[in-house]
């Protein structure tokens, strides 16, 4: 049974098992279940509201109906960065937005982000087709929130950067000190961060002067991006960290440029990053 199928069997348990449905904790699981899933034609090639819509309702249907979805797009020529990036990545966001808003609830925030999570690491082979050897030769690690699961953002940041030719590592790390012992042990020549919380900020803050000191790279290059970062992208640069706030199709860009070019000071507008 795959992780979707049992997050999925765990979470409608719960559900049934405290009457979750009826008071409204299941409320958009339970309306999808019952109703089909209606996309409109791509055109163009181009993603709008509307398939945004189509796929986090397939997402709570069912993982098979979420990846026929994609393979639909595909087929209709929708280029697989631009799913990724104008389709799984704003699906994550808004659904995260009406959490925050508290306009939805638990169950369909659960399922639909497993889903999403899944649909990455299926269209994965096809993701990498267009694999070049820009960074060959290089390597970054990526590290979230500390004893925490990584977040569809990092992950998707790291499809980006093995496409670019990086050799990519994202260990977990349950503490400090885990990130520590990385940093001591194995040569990177870039760290990326991805900020979430503002406890994982303080946490950050007093690791990386220990980070840059017992680096086996003298040079090693830090990057910082994630929803914290979106919202205050100052946070981080009395560090020397390099602010990213694009969407991971220039992210990757900009660390390639700030690993081979040591002087180069970066500072992006604010855009999407991750999720």
């Amino acid at each position: 049974m795959g992780e979707g199928v049992k997050v999925r069997h765990v979470v409608q348990r719960i559900c049934l098992e405290n009457g979750s449905f009826s008071n409204g904790l299941g409320r958009h699981l339970q309306r999808a279940l019952n109703e089909d899933v209606v996309s409109p034609r791509v055109q163009n090639g181009l993603l709008k509201d509307e398939h945004i819509q189509a796929l986090t309702h397939a997402c709570l249907i069912g993982q098979e109906q979420a990846s026929e979805l994609i393979s639909e797009w595909l087929t209709l020529g929708v280029d697989i960065e631009d799913i990724y990036l104008e389709g799984i990545v704003p699906t994550a966001h808004i659904l995260g937005q009406k959490w925050c808003d508290d306009e939805v609830d638990f169950a369909s925030v659960t399922l639909v982000n497993v889903c999403l999570r899944q649909l990455l690491l299926q269209y994965s082979e096809v993701f990498q087709i267009k694999a070049h050897q820009a960074a060959k030769g290089l390597s970054c690690f990526i590290v979230g929130e500390f004893d925490g699961q990584h977040t569809l953002g990092s992950f998707m940041l790291g499809e980006f950067f093995k496409r670019d030719g990086w050799q990519v590592r994202a260990d977990p790390c349950e503490t400090g000190g885990d990130l520590l012992k990385m940093m001591s042990c194995d040569w990177f020549d870039l760290l990326v961060i991805s900020l979430t919380t503002d406890a994982q900020l303080q946490h950050i803050r007093r690791l990386l002067p220990l980070v840059k000191k017992i680096s086996t790279n003298s040079q090693l290059k830090i990057m910082a991006g994630g929803p914290l970062v979106q919202q205050y992208p100052d946070l981080m640069d009395d560090l020397g960290v390099v602010v990213v706030t694009q969407d991971a199709r220039q992210a990757q860009k900009t660390a390639l440029d700030l690993v081979r070019r040591p002087s180069l000071v970066v500072k992006h507008e604010l855009t999407a990053l991750n999720v």
